[in-house]
């Protein structure tokens, strides 16, 4: 699998997107929602796998990378980018945006408002990650750290249902070998390391 390659979950636990009153008189309420909570299985991804993410996975991200919210994944439709109009944090829930939305979304608001809107989603890709196949009918992904792109409030979160979707989950899970024999690896060398110094003693 192309590590570059993105992307996009959605948060299921509802709801996860909600509305908050503006600081200031006269500006328009604010759309605050969690885009992943921490260590909270999703549901079977194509039924490979089930994905979880560690806290502190998009911290070396949020330092150095732009990320845009956007109104149902619609990149004509920008609600806000970082470090401006969106603020993007990890706290002890998950990770949490805040979008400072334009006046054209009104419309947007108030289906927020109704319940129509509850869900969030977002786009990533991960650098860092562990398998765990002690199920042998699901295996658990563990993101240890990702790149983030974008947030968005959705009207139903579910995983995208589509060609590229199902290829881009069995690119994951079929590149789960390589991720383990590296950590396997790893360790192995470590222990070399560690029996030359004994020896060199």
């Amino acid at each position: 699998m192309n590590r570059k390659e993105r992307e996009q979950r959605s948060n299921v636990f509802l709801p996860s997107v909600e509305l908050r009153a503006a600081e200031e008189e006269g500006k328009m309420k604010k759309i605050v929602g969690y885009a992943v909570k921490w260590n909270q299985r999703s549901k079977p991804i194509w039924g490979l796998f089930q994905e979880q993410f560690r806290r502190g996975a998009f911290q070396k991200s949020l330092s150095n990378q732009e990320v845009v919210a956007t109104w149902q994944h619609r990149m004509e439709e920008v609600l806000g980018r970082t470090p401006g109009t969106l603020s993007v944090l990890e706290d002890e829930v998950g990770l949490r945006y805040e979008i400072d939305p334009p006046s054209w979304a009104e419309r947007h608001i108030e289906t927020i408002e109704r319940g129509d809107v509850r869900g969030s989603s977002f786009i990533f890709h991960a650098t860092k990650e562990e398998w765990d196949e002690t199920d042998p009918d699901m295996a658990v992904r563990t993101v240890l750290e990702a790149d983030l792109f974008e947030v968005c409030p959705v009207t139903i979160p579910a995983y995208p249902q589509s060609v590229a979707s199902a290829r881009s989950a069995q690119d994951v899970f079929d590149s789960r070998a390589s991720v383990s024999e590296s950590a396997v690896e790893l360790e192995l060398m470590k222990l070399e390391l560690d029996l030359l110094e004994m020896e060199g003693k």
